[in-house]
């Protein structure tokens, strides 16, 4: 199932200003003037790197007639510092009275589309009324800004919760039981109970051994003579739980035993194993490995190992001894990497 989201991330901060004496901006002037304050910048932590500022205009006018009785006009306004278009905002502004109490003058929410927005704007009765207006002459705002990232859409693949195979589980079970073994596998002396259908299921030699009119049908017994009880420990566990514990340290009897009984699946995996453990002073020996088991993936991995390694090999104690006990087989090496023409 697939769902699709619309995500708004939300930035918020509640910044404070404070200017003290403010009435030495517009008391006792005889002229046409304007004061601009702006406040130190802030940012409420936004992806777009949002940085505000707050913006104050004093300004005083003397009216038509020339009256010396002169109008100040404050106007507070909110400036953005990002070149961004349509930035969704929502703000709140409160003023301190003369009892400190906290006035909500305005609350908006919109798109600002041109970097500014104009706070509000008080006539000459907040300032000529400062002692009820402002407290200890001080005028103080508070701006609780909440800016919003662009819009983010996602879509999200919701997958089943699908419990691991219980029949991995059931076997192990069964493997560590051994409930309702109906067979025997004497291996040097050492006696595995085990289940026929199970191991007639996984490797094709030993479901023979029990279709055809063998001693082992007969009596429900196998003898294994030539693999060591901890070795086939290993390849009974694997027939049932499709593991095997140490794989690198047992891989090449592990492998012989594979090819045997002709698990394919643990004989791929051996063959993994010995890749990865491959070196210039075990090359030789994997190689003819391979060549008596049929490994095939490993026996040509091996071989272009072996050719890009092989002046180290022949120069190798290895390959002294190997010449010993298989001289045809090593000439036969030479002259397939071209070495008997260096």
């Amino acid at each position: 199932m697939e769902k699709g989201y619309i995500t708004f991330g939300e930035h918020n901060i509640v910044y404070e200003w404070k200017i003290d004496k403010l009435d030495r901006f517009y008391d006792g002037f005889e002229d046409n003037y304007k004061f601009t304050f702006n406040s130190s910048e802030f940012s409420t932590g936004a992806k777009m790197n949002d940085k505000w500022s707050i913006c104050l205009d004093v300004i005083t006018q003397f009216n038509v007639h020339n009256n010396p009785q002169s109008m100040a006009i404050l106007d507070v306004s909110l400036n953005s510092m990002i070149d961004v278009d349509n930035i969704n905002i929502k703000y709140s502004s409160i003023i301190l009275d003369h009892n400190k109490k906290k006035l909500l003058i305005m609350k908006r929410h919109l798109l600002l589309t041109n970097g500014r927005t104009s706070i509000y704007a008080f006539s000459s009765s907040l300032l000529k009324n400062k002692d009820k207006n402002l407290s200890d002459n001080t005028f103080t705002i508070y701006l609780d800004l909440t800016v919003y990232d662009t819009p983010q859409t996602t879509c999200q693949t919701r997958k089943l919760k699908i419990p691991k195979c219980q029949m991995a589980h059931d076997y192990t079970e069964l493997y560590n039981t051994k409930m309702s073994s109906d067979v025997i596998i004497d291996v040097r002396n050492t006696e595995f109970p085990a289940h026929k259908i199970i191991l007639m299921a996984r490797s094709p030699v030993l479901a023979a051994m029990f279709s055809h009119d063998m001693i082992e049908k007969k009596e429900n017994k196998i003898s294994i003579p030539d693999v060591t009880p901890e070795i086939f420990e290993k390849v009974l566990k694997y027939i049932y739980t499709d593991e095997v514990t140490d794989l690198d340290a047992d891989a090449k009897r592990l492998l012989e035993a594979a090819d045997k009984y002709q698990l394919r699946s643990l004989k791929d995996i051996c063959q993994e194993s010995l890749s990865e453990t491959l070196t210039v002073d075990n090359a030789l020996e994997i190689m003819t490995l391979a060549d008596r088991h049929s490994a095939k993936h490993l026996l040509e991995f091996t071989n272009k190992f072996m050719e890009l390694n092989i002046k180290k090999i022949i120069e190798s104690q290895n390959f002294k001894e190997f010449k010993k006990s298989n001289l045809p087989l090593a000439f036969e090496l030479l002259e397939k990497f071209s070495i008997l023409k260096l």
